[in-house]
């Protein structure tokens, strides 16, 4: 078994609002640093060597609580002046889609934000 990968501190002093502090990670945030990606990799490839046995229980734990989860839904509309405005959720897309109707729910939707197109 790997042995658990320990980032090294390098202090940084972090001076907001009149008050001071060391930050033993702050070198972590730098995406760009490889060191930083050799890092993470390890860690990720540690857990794949201790949690990887848990995978099918991780699996369908997953399609347990999916399975739970109304995808496809849509908020209590809420009417502030002439407008009607709710937001709804499509099966297969991650963030909600922002929408409004003119005077009646009947009228056609405008979208005013898709966060999925983003």
């Amino acid at each position: 078994m790997p042995s658990y990968p320990i980032a090294p501190k390098r202090p940084y002093t972090i001076t907001q609002h009149g008050e001071t502090r060391v930050d033993d990670y702050f070198w972590l945030r730098n995406r760009e640093d490889p060191e930083v990606m050799n890092f993470l990799t390890a860690h990720m490839d540690y857990l794949e060597e201790v949690m990887g046995h848990t995978k099918p229980l991780q699996d369908s734990l997953f399609a347990e609580m999916k399975g739970r989860i109304q995808e496809t839904d849509s908020t209590v509309p809420e009417k502030r002046g002439g407008w009607w405005y709710y937001s709804r959720t499509e099966a297969g897309k991650q963030y909600p889609i922002y929408c409004r109707k003119k005077e009646t729910l009947e009228n056609p939707e405008e979208i005013l934000l898709d966060q999925n197109a983003l």
